[in-house]
């Protein structure tokens, strides 16, 4: 007596008057199956969107939308649904109002659980009458056929059972061989894209060759029977889809095939577990389960064996390098096969756990409240953008933290002390410093002119300057012997910038701090 089952949805603002209700009656064994009890209107469409209930005892007051309004939105997007409104209220008009919406039952509060079930009893009659005139139907053939499939693919009836529907409706799965389940996940909200969607598909299998029903708004799920050439008509079909679903995600999924109908639920898992961890980016998707489980077994041992040049970029300050390494991994064992979303997340946590120990081995450290919100954020990566952005900002944040320390030895106080004790070469240059201490040189240039307030070139160019007045002041030596002390050995550049940084040339300098010395 399964398919006698009258289904009920119970909505009250009140928590304790919807549990009474719920509870006050015996519902299962009376034939009745009561699929939800919510408390608010927006919730039970949501519901509905999800399974249609038969009968649906409401409220009237309810905040927001109420048990009339609730009552109208269920008449336009479900006529078939049977509304109750079980409610305080006793004004004719509430009646009067319910009715003309099309309202069967009108019940006052206190309920009494007789009453509750009459009332379902009721409706049960007419509900069973309208059943078995559906199914008479030939417009509601289609929908009993995905009714079916979604029955058989969920596992709620068994092969005894399923055959002889199978048989009444003239589907031909199952019946000469295996079958695949095809999980579509695209914008379908448009009437006409799912026309043009079954279009494809008939194109590229045959119209008796497989049979769909719909999971959830936006997606649909296909079982398709077996052939030597699936791979390539799905591929084929893929293709076609894509451009029909151009503006958004188009990502798709395929069991392995089974012969029994009683493994058909391993169709349905299968393509949920390759699509889930599929990465959707921008592009499409199209992923074989197979495929997936193959892939999966050759990443799970594709890690590198270690991450030291990792630590050692992000330890020396090399955001670029270190970002370079990611990049590297991301190309070699990502980008040749489905991007796979534990993938990245495992990665993510594998350079988490190397960053932090860089700080570690530099006397740094991130509270535990900071880790703990990093790894939240590593673990709701779903997305290659999302995963880039995480740990990017992880790298730049690490080496900006070890790049202070306690003494105050920053990276730019190490290139200013690099400079003072190399005034005398020639090359003195931003590369030359970066690679002498290690460090990036993009980056050098950007902590050392936030840390000094000039760029390395104007730095220089200013201590050879001051360091060649000292020079002057204190020594006999002739121009270009002080041009040559101070890296510069040519003397026409070096009067040149002498005059540009003092504002005088070098004859003038040395003649005014002879008359301020008295020499």
């Amino acid at each position: 007596m399964e398919k006698d089952v009258i289904n009920i949805l119970i909505v009250d603002d009140e928590k304790y008057e919807g549990i009474l209700m719920e509870k006050s009656v015996a519902w299962e064994s009376e034939g009745f199956h009561i699929t939800g009890n919510v408390q608010c209107a927006e919730d039970a469409l949501a519901l509905m969107e999800k399974q249609t209930p038969d009968i649906v005892y409401t409220d009237i007051n309810m905040p927001r939308i109420d048990g009339l309004e609730l009552s109208r939105r269920i008449r336009e997007a479900y006529p078939a649904v049977h509304i109750v409104i079980v409610t305080g209220y006793r004004e004719f008009e509430y009646a009067r109002e319910a009715i003309h919406i099309g309202v069967e039952e009108f019940l006052l509060k206190p309920i009494q659980s007789d009453e509750l079930l009459a009332a379902a009893v009721k409706l049960r009659e007419q509900i069973l009458k309208e059943r078995e005139q559906q199914s008479k139907d030939v417009e509601i053939y289609p929908v009993l056929c995905q009714e079916l499939l979604r029955r058989i693919v969920t596992g709620y009836i068994k092969s005894e059972e399923a055959e002889e529907k199978l048989s009444e409706y003239r589907i031909q799965l199952w019946k000469n061989k295996g079958v695949r389940g095809v999980l579509l996940i695209m914008d379908l909200e448009d009437h006409d894209v799912l026309l043009k969607l079954l279009e494809i598909m008939n194109e590229a299998l045959g119209e008796k060759n497989y049979g769909y029903f719909s999971l959830e708004k936006n997606k649909i799920f296909f079982v398709v029977e077996e052939t030597p050439e699936i791979k390539k008509l799905l591929g084929n079909a893929f293709e076609q889809i894509t451009e029909l679903g151009k503006d958004g995600t188009v990502a798709a999924s395929v069991s392995c095939y089974y012969e029994e109908i009683d493994d058909s639920p391993k169709i349905l898992s299968e393509c949920e577990e390759a699509l889930v961890d599929t990465m959707r980016d921008e592009r499409k998707t199209l992923i074989f389960y197979e495929d997936y489980i193959e892939y999966m077994q050759q990443i799970s041992h594709s890690y590198p064996v270690n991450f030291d040049s990792y630590r050692i970029a992000v330890k020396s300050g090399d955001q670029e390098a270190a970002v370079g390494f990611i990049d590297h991994y991301l190309e070699q064992y990502i980008f040749n096969g489905p991007l796979m979303i534990s993938q990245l997340r495992n990665l993510g946590v594998l350079l988490f756990h190397n960053t932090m120990s860089v700080l570690k081995e530099s006397n740094k450290h991130l509270d535990n409240e900071e880790q703990v919100k990093i790894l939240e954020n590593i673990s709701g990566i779903n997305t290659l953008q999302e995963f880039c952005r995480t740990l990017y900002a992880l790298i730049e944040g690490t080496i900006q933290t070890i790049s202070r320390n306690a003494g105050g030895n920053t990276v730019a106080q190490k290139a200013q002390e690099y400079i003072e004790q190399n005034l005398d070469r020639e090359k003195l240059s931003l590369n030359l410093i970066a690679s002498d201490l290690f460090v990036n040189a993009s980056y050098l240039s950007r902590i050392f002119k936030q840390s000094v307030g000039e760029s390395i070139t104007k730095y220089i160019m200013r201590k050879r300057v001051e360091k060649s007045m000292e020079l002057f002041d204190t020594t006999d030596l002739k121009v270009y012997e002080v041009a040559a002390a101070v890296g510069m050995p040519d003397a026409h550049y070096f009067g040149t910038s002498f005059k540009k940084y003092t504002g005088k040339t070098v004859n003038e300098y040395k003649s005014k701090n002879r008359t301020l010395s008295g020499k």
